[in-house]
């Protein structure tokens, strides 16, 4: 009887401290939910403040651009369409002349080429030729035009020559595509300086700027080719790696 009893005591303890643990977890349980529910209610709130100032901010920017174009006077914008025409023609000639230069340079930059000067060279080319549409860009901005679409300003020209047997050959082809752009120019001044159009400022800016720069470059183009021809002449392959180590 005395041991029916103490085991009794013992189980009505354990069964205590059970009960105790049982209703701590649950106490745990009831907690960690309650501060999930609050976090899902702080991030549901801030999505909705983000939505809000989203909503806010696309709304300020559509107010901003439906405003209205004010009418100002447009005597100041005098160019004439010839001119804006063979401006807008030279862009592209540049632009041309830019891809055309990009190619050569991609050729001797391949490493089963490996004429690094020539690459130098050609790809410092691209860069000038591409620098040329963009002040030409400019140029009609500030004379007032370029204020609509401007989609079919530049066309995405395609190279007709991607290969070249020798740098002598390259040279050549660059001594034509400078000569092209500079009887380019010349046309366009003729337009521009002819009557009714009488653009001086314009004539003025492609005379004592691009002219200037056009003919110092095909000078330069021709002393290099003569040199290069005389060095293949005597020293054939190696006159050609000599030169475009030092070009």
């Amino acid at each position: 009887m005395m041991k029916f009893l103490a085991s009794f005591l013992v189980l009505a303890v354990v069964a205590q401290q059970a009960y105790g643990d049982f209703k701590f977890k649950q106490g745990d349980q009831e907690s960690s939910l309650s501060i999930v529910n609050e976090l899902g209610k702080q991030k549901r709130t801030n999505i909705e403040e983000s939505k809000s100032k989203d909503d806010e901010y696309q709304d300020r920017n559509q107010s901003r651009c439906s405003l209205e174009v004010p009418e100002i006077p447009k005597n100041w914008i005098d160019m004439k369409d010839a001119c804006i025409a063979g401006v807008r023609h030279q862009i592209q000639e540049e632009i041309n002349a830019s891809y055309q230069y990009l190619a050569m340079g991609a050729y001797f930059a391949r490493d089963t080429v490996n004429r690094g000067g020539f690459a130098e060279h050609f790809f410092k080319s691209a860069k000038e030729e591409r620098e040329h549409g963009s002040k030409l860009v400019e140029y009609l901005s500030m004379r007032g035009q370029l204020t609509d679409n401007v989609s079919n300003l530049i066309t995405v020209p395609t190279v007709a020559k991607q290969e070249w047997k020798d740098g002598a050959s390259a040279l050549e082809d660059a001594l034509e595509l400078e000569t092209k752009v500079t009887r380019s120019i010349r046309k366009l001044i003729q337009t521009c300086e002819g009557k009714p159009y009488n653009h001086y400022h314009l004539v003025d800016y492609l005379t004592g700027v691009y002219l200037e720069e056009q003919l110092h470059g095909q000078r330069e183009l021709a002393g290099k080719l003569t040199t290069l021809k005389k060095m293949m002449s005597t020293h054939g392959e190696l006159g050609e790696f000599l030169f475009d180590k030092n070009l």
